[in-house]
């Protein structure tokens, strides 16, 4: 489904579904890496979606004075199919986590994007700007520490130096 098939009310609940799903995935990730770096890296966005969903709720009830019910199955990325199973089941290292989120993030930033037209007011358009630019700057981080890495498949676990160090 495209922002301009869907109304309001069912896109905002798509975006909260999808910071929810962002939240689990990098808390999940947090909490396996074991360098200190990773794991300082991975909590700092799990934050930023905890903190797009208090935002993207707050936004809802102020927009349509009514709680948020039920959300839908699927949020706006990849990442609702890494905890429905069928997209981790191929995952086996480190580095296909990192593509994953960078394939979510991406999905996200153009979903935010996308949405601004359609949005119902200014407010949520700017809403919708600020977070397809802060959605981007983490793609943009992903895709710096998956270069910065270089093939070093051990991002969770890797010792002080680097591989080719010991």
């Amino acid at each position: 489904m495209t922002p301009n098939v869907i109304g309001g009310r069912e896109l905002l609940k798509r975006a909260i579904k999808g910071e929810k799903d962002g939240l689990r995935f990098y808390t999940f990730l947090a909490e396996k890496a074991t360098h200190p770096d990773a794991k300082r890296k991975l909590s700092r966005l799990a934050e930023d979606e905890k903190r797009h969903e208090a935002i993207l709720i707050g936004l809802y009830k102020r927009l349509y004075h009514e709680e948020i019910g039920q959300l839908p199955q699927e949020g706006i990325s990849a990442l609702a199919k890494f905890f429905d199973g069928s997209k981790s089941r191929g995952l086996q290292s480190e580095m296909q986590y990192i593509d994953l989120a960078i394939e979510a993030e991406l999905a996200v930033a153009a979903f935010y994007k996308d949405s601004i037209e359609t949005a119902e007011s200014d407010d949520l358009k700017q809403i919708y700007r600020d977070l397809a630019d802060e959605e981007y700057r983490h793609f943009e981080l992903l895709k710096a520490e998956k270069e910065a890495l270089g093939g070093n498949y051990y991002w969770f676990g890797y010792s002080e130096g680097a591989p080719m160090e010991e």
